[in-house]
């Protein structure tokens, strides 16, 4: 992904098919969600991985940002920071 990002920054263009939610939203600049070959939404991710485009497109109800019931907190592991000093 870092490559494609130095890639894009000197001007190149990146297309990438990904399947990965939380990867797309941390790397792309736009997203286009496809559903049956056709385009639901297109943009930037804050408006393109929202409850309702995500529940349309997988055919259930998703909630973003939120707590699942019954767990008091949550890792997000793509939030990790990597410690190059660690042994």
């Amino acid at each position: 992904m870092r490559c494609l990002q130095d890639y894009a920054a000197r001007g190149g263009g990146v297309i990438a098919v990904m399947h990965d939610l939380n990867l797309t939203a941390m790397i792309a600049d736009q997203i286009t969600m496809l559903m049956d070959g056709r385009v639901l939404a297109s943009g930037a991710s804050d408006t393109v991985l929202i409850d309702h485009v995500l529940s349309q497109a997988y055919g259930c109800t998703i909630r973003t940002n939120h707590v699942p019931s019954g767990c008091p907190s949550y890792l997000l592991p793509q939030a990790a920071v990597e410690h190059s000093n660690q042994i």
